[in-house]
């Protein structure tokens, strides 16, 4: 069984100075059941055929984090399909893992990156982390912008960890991708049918002033001051 977990960041620090921001309202407001479906159609097309992540020792969790495409933080990515190709005159070094987002063929223009890694363990459980930068992941991104941006994410995760998978096994399914079903779930979605990870803690961002702790940020209810911002009862 493959446990799904959403990741976000509700505060960014925007200086050394202690400035701390909160992009809790930024974040994707689609439904956590379309992660559901993607995994759940991925694994039924590719992951069971192809008998991979089947291990008796280990459950699996999938953690899934967008980010929106910010080209000064965002500066490096690993070789991958999905990324495109180096750019011609850069070489290829089997010991660098990462590249400069220059260094691939239209990377000073593109705006949509995946940042795969390899699976590793967590706590007896194996993680495979689905990390997606893109300019449109907002608040507003509609489910099947999410949908696109998710389907090749997974598809990155997967292709980079098991070396017999192609990126061109995934385009052929994603046609086939059932649309009256992503689109079948509320949008925006109550707060409730998001889960994010930390949803049910607080906002605190502090720091340490000699001995003394000082609060920089919060401390906020993460439901109340979600719900309180968007209005929702």
């Amino acid at each position: 069984m493959v446990k799904i977990y959403r990741i976000w960041f509700n505060t960014e620090r925007m200086d050394r100075e202690d400035h701390y921001k909160i992009t809790l309202f930024s974040r994707p407001r689609v439904s956590i059941h379309v992660d559901e479906y993607i995994w759940s159609f991925i694994e039924e097309n590719i992951v069971k055929p192809h008998k991979l992540m089947r291990s008796e020792k280990h459950g699996y969790l999938l953690n899934i984090s967008f980010d929106q495409f910010d080209p000064a933080k965002h500066r490096y990515f690993p070789l991958s399909p999905y990324n495109g190709l180096l750019r011609e005159g850069v070489e290829m070094d089997s010991a660098n893992r990462s590249y400069f987002r220059e260094d691939f063929a239209g990377g000073k223009d593109r705006t949509t990156w995946f940042s795969p890694n390899k699976i590793w363990t967590n706590c007896g459980d194996k993680v495979l982390n689905v990390d997606i930068k893109a300019a449109n992941v907002s608040e507003n991104i509609t489910p099947r912008e999410y949908t696109d941006l998710l389907f090749d994410g997974i598809g990155a995760a997967l292709v980079f960890n098991f070396k017999r998978l192609k990126r061109e096994e995934f385009d052929g399914l994603k046609p086939k991708i059932d649309w009256s079903i992503v689109e079948s779930f509320p949008f925006p979605a109550p707060f409730e049918e998001q889960r994010y990870i930390g949803d049910g803690g607080k906002i605190h961002v502090y720091s340490w002033d000699g001995r003394q702790k000082k609060t920089l940020v919060g401390p906020y209810s993460v439901r109340e001051l979600y719900q309180e911002h968007f209005g929702e009862s």
